[in-house]
């Protein structure tokens, strides 16, 4: 008997030390992780460290949380996104009509020694020039377009861009008008009956307006003015007839090699109309057309 009693006592020594020693290992545990958390837990200024999440406080309010996990980031802001100052488009879209002013005094010696009727023929006039509207079009090619805010809010901006503008000019059908390239460039009227017949000159362009936006991040009214200036690449008259089939005539027709235009846009939204102007005649000499184009401009703005 007292020898079971002493083997009782025994095992119950043995079982209260390892109670003890397991509520000391489970302490030790919780103040090691305690004390690891408080030692990755680092507050400056700007910065807050909690673990594996950074939480990052910017001037303006705004804060960047980044996240790591098992070697997976993720990150996060909040607040305002620092609106940008510039804003650009590439290769976007002009569609529109190409016309001129004819201010031609076709009496003159200048007229006539470039619009030449033939012997006994009634002299050069303004209907030899007349368009078919809805088919003298222009387009334009925007290579890149940049708007540059000029006031802190961005409603008073800068735009600028390159672009190809190309101009097709189309004649009514019934017109015998045609040119002829050269040293000695002119026109006269051909005997040919044309299905097709147009004078087409492209342009490198590079406009700079001024302009106000009411709603700089979309949706608002916006208005721009300014000027361009175009280089004169290719000049050519592209002639379809009966007797000849097609024709495309290439070269110098004493056309300006320079135009300089009054530019614009007006738009609510994302519909933008536009339109240019050239005040001098887009010709050397001889005949007076100063030419303009309308249309419609596609490819809003990027968001600020």
């Amino acid at each position: 008997m007292q020898l079971f009693r002493k083997h009782f006592q025994h095992n119950k020594f043995l079982q209260t030390m390892k109670t003890m020693l397991l509520a000391a290992a489970c302490t030790t545990a919780a103040l090691a992780s305690y004390g690891q958390s408080d030692s990755t837990r680092t507050e400056t200024a700007d910065t807050i460290r909690v673990g594996n999440m950074t939480i990052i406080k910017k001037k303006d309010g705004s804060t960047n949380t980044v996240e790591t996990n098992g070697g997976n980031t993720v990150r996060w802001s909040s607040g305002k996104k620092k609106p940008k100052r510039v804003s650009t488009n590439w290769m976007t879209l002009d569609l529109g009509f190409s016309n001129f002013t004819d201010n031609t005094n076709y009496g003159s010696a200048a007229a006539q020694a470039y619009a030449r009727p033939a012997a006994g023929a009634p002299a050069f006039s303004g209907s030899d020039f007349n368009l078919r509207n809805g088919k003298s079009v222009n387009v334009n090619l925007w290579i890149v377009r940049q708007r540059a805010g000029i006031t802190k809010n961005r409603v008073l901006n800068v735009s600028y861009g390159l672009m190809l503008e190309l101009n097709n000019y189309r004649f009514d059908t019934d017109l015998k008008t045609t040119y002829v390239k050269g040293s000695d460039p002119h026109v006269f009227r051909d005997n040919k009956t044309f299905e097709k017949n147009k004078l087409a000159l492209d342009y490198v362009t590079v406009p700079l307006m001024i302009g106000i936006d009411t709603k700089p991040n979309g949706g608002g009214f916006s208005l721009s003015a300014g000027v361009s200036a175009g280089y004169l690449y290719s000049s050519r008259n592209k002639q379809i007839s009966n007797e000849a089939g097609k024709q495309k005539i290439k070269g110098n027709f004493d056309i300006e090699p320079w135009k300089f235009q009054y530019v614009g846009e007006i738009g609510l939204g994302p519909i933008l109309l536009y339109g240019s102007y050239a005040p001098k005649s887009m010709y050397k000499s001889g005949l007076d057309h100063a030419p303009y184009n309308i249309g419609l401009r596609f490819g809003d703005w990027d968001q600020w």
